[in-house]
């Protein structure tokens, strides 16, 4: 089975992206004018990357606003510490830095995408919500 075929069809029926296509050997979900959510998967290997990116941010490197992945990131003792190292998700901190906690994805890419779609749509919840308190 062709890995993507069913998680372009879960994020075109998720309503939340303005365009859902393959670009490259990735999937790209885009959301509006500057961020976006790609999805990488090797299903030989099951490693995975799902990161939703702002290019925006000003931040230099990385523009990913957070995402789960199984890269190990040689040398950052906060992510090797966790218990289930290499995975993890990790987030950007209200200071620009990475945060990294344990997660439970394993590249169970059909499983997972469900829940990254709904991760996506609770943090455009709490945007949005954040963004009416401060009106």
């Amino acid at each position: 089975m062709i890995w993507h075929a069913p998680v372009l069809s879960l994020l075109r029926e998720s309503g939340l992206f303005r365009e859902v296509r393959m670009e490259g050997a990735k999937v790209r979900a885009t959301l509006d004018d500057n961020r976006f959510l790609d999805i990488h998967f090797d299903p030989e290997s099951r490693s995975y990357s799902y990161a939703f990116i702002d290019p925006s941010l000003s931040y230099a490197g990385d523009k990913r606003l957070f995402g789960w992945d199984d890269f190990p990131h040689i040398g950052d003792a906060a992510l090797a510490g966790l218990s289930d190292y290499p995975h993890h998700f990790q987030r950007r901190g209200s200071d620009g830095r990475w945060q990294f906690s344990p997660s439970e994805f394993r590249g169970e890419i059909d499983a997972e995408i469900v829940k990254v779609i709904e991760y996506v749509r609770r943090f455009l919840a709490n945007e949005a919500k954040g963004a009416a308190d401060n009106a």
